[in-house]
């Protein structure tokens, strides 16, 4: 895209807590830092959000229409998006997630505006339900392009969509991107991210309990808020890890909050590219990943090298994971310095250059 015709829009369905939400953000400031005109298109309809985005990127909230049916209200919404994207010119629209996906397709059809899909989970998560998941295959194939963070979910879908798609990774925050704490390190065990079933919190909570006995200084942090809350904190009680696991709360410093943590570890049962991991890493903790699908964990993770994976769901292996580092700090030392390495990769700038370059290309048909 030339000077002058760089117009991008970056389509969510809203920008509260989630790992898409922060890396559609990330990528929409650093859009804007390059000197394209940024719009950021939500349906939120209060206006709050989470994550900051840069002072020159344009929020536009769409209204939520109430037509009294699913289909009613699926057409409004996708009328409303066709005629801001018609008049906002841009060239490309960038959506992300599950039916945000799916409206942004037939928002764009018949358009100068060409569309973008990113898949941001594990697809057969994202798009749970037949309906869903006919639509996402079928509709898109019409899409001029489609983002996938893992291998694994781009070839979820037919051949006809992955032979235009790109594997490309989301920017790290510039909160993560600092030297690597070389002090003494606190006794503690962390997570971050939304409590919710698929994060699977009791099993880090069983494991923690196994091993907690052994490490009468260790606690365990959980970082996050959800659903699961409550059921959480009364397993938490039932386990009699009360004064010993913490369930934190969102937290808007989380790199100050776990930079000094022996362990991060990332529990959940599926994940497309999780962020919080990726974080953790790039502030050099030593960091254990269930396997899980769709192949994030193991894309950045060299078991044994900058990181340690386990099967999903497996409390003993996730005990022994913990014990093995907790009992060898040089093996924690050596995890953490090479896990810091991922900074270089996930740096915007680079990570950026890679959208805008596939951007660029989609555009240029």
């Amino acid at each position: 895209m030339s000077t002058g015709e760089k117009r991008i829009a970056f389509y969510i369905s809203t920008l509260q807590v989630g790992g898409a939400e922060r890396a559609i953000s990330n990528l929409a400031s650093g859009f804007c830092e390059k000197g394209y005109k940024v719009y950021m298109i939500t349906e939120n309809p209060d206006g709050k959000e989470s994550y900051p985005l840069h002072p020159d990127v344009e929020r536009i909230m769409l209204p939520k229409p109430d037509k009294g049916s699913r289909i009613l209200n699926m057409t409004a919404r996708i009328t409303i998006l066709r005629k801001t994207v018609k008049k906002l010119r841009v060239q490309v629209l960038v959506s992300f997630i599950g039916k945000a996906n799916i409206r942004a397709v037939l928002a764009t059809r018949f358009t100068c505006t060409k569309s973008i899909v990113s898949v941001r989970s594990a697809p057969g998560r994202e798009y749970g339900t037949k309906v869903r998941r006919m639509l996402a295959k079928i509709l898109f194939r019409f899409a001029e392009g489609a983002v996938f963070q893992t291998e694994e979910a781009r070839d979820f879908f037919a051949p006809a969509v992955r032979k235009k798609a790109a594997v490309l990774m989301s920017p790290l925050h510039s909160d993560f991107i600092r030297e690597r704490f070389t002090g003494k390190r606190r006794p503690e065990i962390v997570t971050v991210g939304r409590l919710h079933e698929v994060k699977n919190h009791e099993m880090l909570i069983r494991a923690f309990a196994a091993v907690a006995p052994d490490y009468p200084d260790h606690v365990l942090r959980i970082y996050g808020d959800g659903d699961t809350k409550e059921k959480l904190a009364g397993f938490i009680a039932e386990s009699g890890m009360g004064g010993r696991v913490f369930l934190e709360g969102s937290c808007s410093h989380v790199a100050d909050a776990i930079q000094e943590a022996e362990i991060f570890v990332l529990s959940s049962n599926v994940e497309g590219m999780p962020n919080a991991l990726l974080e953790a890493m790039a502030l050099g903790l030593a960091c254990i990943s269930t396997d899980c699908p769709c192949g994030g964990p193991r894309t950045v993770i060299r078991d044994g090298e900058n990181g340690l994976l386990v099967p999903v769901g497996d409390t003993a292996a996730l005990e022994g994971a913990m014990r093995r580092i907790l009992d060898d700090p040089d093996l924690e030392e050596r995890l953490g310095v090479n896990a810091s390495a991922i900074r270089e990769e996930l740096s915007p700038e680079k990570v950026n250059e890679n959208w805008m370059a596939y951007i660029a290309q989609v555009v240029a048909g």
